[in-house]
């Protein structure tokens, strides 16, 4: 099922984009889930609006240029101030306030191929996360897609290391301390324009 509705969405890319330019206008929803000595905890975050763009420059069905998607740290919220500041504190907001995606040129005609040889399990999107003035690379588990002529929207599922990223884990009074992996799930929605 879940290859079906991949497919589709490829399709409808690459059927889109014989015609004319097709533009989509991004949003996504962030939950992140980690642990400390003492509990688990969440927070919720909102990347900032983004477009994707095809053009006919590579291929027959165009391609999606380089996107970058930001999430201002300052935006980020667990519910709880304390932790919150902390968190802040870790990413060295002032100096970096964003978090970025970097996703690479998007060709329909490769995608096709690429999910042709994978099954449901395997559905997968890479790309750059970037936090501070360290980049690596993700691969994220994708689900729960739908494709309609209006709209495209699916989750991206990624494990985060924060020790990976050179930062340090928040702790309280030495003892309470947070895990160094942050499991991330975004649910990210493209309107057609």
């Amino acid at each position: 099922m879940k290859h079906k509705a991949l497919a589709s969405l490829v399709v409808f890319l690459l059927l889109a984009t014989t015609a004319s330019a097709l533009t989509l206008e991004g949003s996504c929803d962030i939950r992140f889930f980690g642990r400390s000595t003492l509990h688990n905890f969440d927070g919720t975050a909102a990347c900032q609006p983004f477009t994707l763009t095809t053009s006919g420059e590579i291929g027959d069905s165009g391609i999606i240029r380089q996107t970058v998607v930001e999430v201002l740290v300052e935006e980020m919220d667990t519910g709880n101030s304390i932790r919150d500041k902390q968190m802040y504190a870790m990413f060295g907001q002032k100096s970096y306030p964003h978090i970025q995606g970097l996703f690479d040129d998007l060709d329909p005609d490769v995608v096709i191929k690429q999910l042709q040889a994978e099954n449901d399990a395997s559905a997968h999107l890479e790309f750059d996360l970037r936090i501070r003035d360290i980049s690596q690379r993700v691969k994220a588990v994708t689900r729960d897609l739908v494709v309609n002529p209006e709209q495209i929207s699916f989750t991206m599922v990624f494990p985060v290391s924060l020790v990976s990223f050179q930062l340090h884990p928040p702790s309280v009074l030495g003892f309470i301390k947070v895990d160094d992996q942050i499991q991330a799930e975004v649910r990210v929605l493209l309107l057609r324009h």
